[in-house]
């Protein structure tokens, strides 16, 4: 308990030495907390206030959002007259995401959880059994929140997603329950996602643990990074599989490419820069990947030999020949809950040691990966 306390202390004095201070006026100063790897967020120390201000919160966007955390018991502050204050650290908690879930299990404050939607796929054991006990209130899905039972669980705030529809972010806030919008997803890296963990520690005053955190996730990180250097083959990888008609391979500028790129690999799509899939034909993928050494994230199939059922054409690709084909299934719920899609987000290390593995391992134990499994 004391080296884990000194490490704390450690890392927060390297991050106020790397921190900026500027003059707001003759008796306010204002500092600007460095981060490492997030790129679409800033936080700014002002007194006792915290400013969170996201740069894009999502692609394109115009709007601009801020928020002004303030002491609890205390005023809210006059001088910032478009953010959206919050009375600080915050008791009870709406989440509209599992990776919400993730973020608070990252800081140890699942207990903070009062109300989740999309609670079927949670794949965090302790939520499970809070929802099962109904001391977390389900209130539907992405698309259908029963904002009425959110209503009634008295919360401080509400953690949203948006990528351009602000329906759930106007309503809670119109109900009176602040929204607080999480863009992690538009980090370019891995390790950046993973940083918006400090974003929402802010909110329950944790920011000094969630760094030092962070900052040991980010050394595993880019200790894997460096053993993936040394070798000298890099594995073709292929993405995605056929949905509806369409084949969508991650983009290139995605996290999928980010981890088969640090993991040592050579992304077929790496030039493309698109952050999300990119849809295409089964030609033009049956032309660019059919000779690909690994085929990875098989859309909702676990099975090789179902896969090549669904399509002959898969068995001509030499990744289905020779049995090099892999997918996140491994850690699954019996509701479909995939646990990659949660706490993969604070935990890349995991997620990098799994790629590492499946490139350059010539023979995978069932213990060699966490997140994926080999069909």
């Amino acid at each position: 308990m004391l080296i884990y306390f000194l490490l704390l202390c450690c890392c927060f004095l390297i991050s106020c030495d790397n921190n900026e201070t500027t003059t707001v006026s003759n008796t306010t100063t204002k500092t600007v907390l460095r981060l490492h790897h997030a790129n679409n967020f800033t936080i700014e120390k002002e007194g006792e206030l915290t400013i969170l201000s996201i740069k894009t919160a999502w692609k394109n966007a115009q709007d601009q959002f801020q928020y002004v955390l303030y002491p609890k018991g205390s005023k809210a502050p006059k001088h910032y007259p478009k953010a959206l204050k919050i009375p600080v650290p915050v008791e009870r908690i709406i989440c509209t995401s599992t990776v919400d879930v993730a973020f608070l299990a990252f800081l140890d404050a699942t207990d903070k959880i009062v109300a989740l939607s999309n609670g079927t796929y949670v794949y965090n054991k302790k939520v499970q059994d809070r929802l099962a006990q109904g001391a977390i209130a389900d209130i539907g899905g992405s698309n259908t929140i029963d904002y009425e039972t959110a209503l009634t669980t008295n919360a401080d705030v509400a953690l949203v997603y948006s990528i351009g529809d602000q329906e759930a972010y106007q309503k809670f806030n119109e109900m009176g329950v602040p929204a607080i919008l999480l863009s992690d997803f538009m980090e370019e890296t891995p390790l950046g996602r993973a940083e918006w963990a400090v974003f929402v520690a802010c909110l329950l005053g944790k920011e000094v643990e969630a760094q030092a955190k962070c900052a040991q996730i980010a050394e595993k990180y880019q200790a894997l990074k460096k053993k993936a250097a040394s070798y000298t083959n890099q594995p073709t990888v292929l993405t995605g599989a056929v949905y509806k008609g369409t084949w969508y391979v991650a983009g290139g500028k995605s996290l999928m490419a980010s981890f088969i790129r640090d993991a040592g690999g050579h992304y077929l799509w790496a030039e493309d820069e698109s952050l999300s899939g990119v849809p295409l034909d089964f030609e033009a993928v049956y032309a660019k990947g059919v000779n690909a050494d690994r085929w990875i994230n098989t859309s909702n199939w676990t099975n090789k030999e179902t896969l090549g059922a669904s399509e002959p054409k898969y068995q001509a690709f030499k990744a289905f020949q020779e049995g090099q084909l892999y997918n996140y299934y491994k850690r699954v719920t019996e509701n479909g809950g995939v646990d990659i899609f949660e706490s993969a987000i604070v935990n890349p290390h995991l997620v990098l040691k799994d790629f590492v593995h499946l490139l350059h391992d010539e023979k995978l134990s069932s213990d060699s990966l966490y997140y994926y499994v080999q069909l």
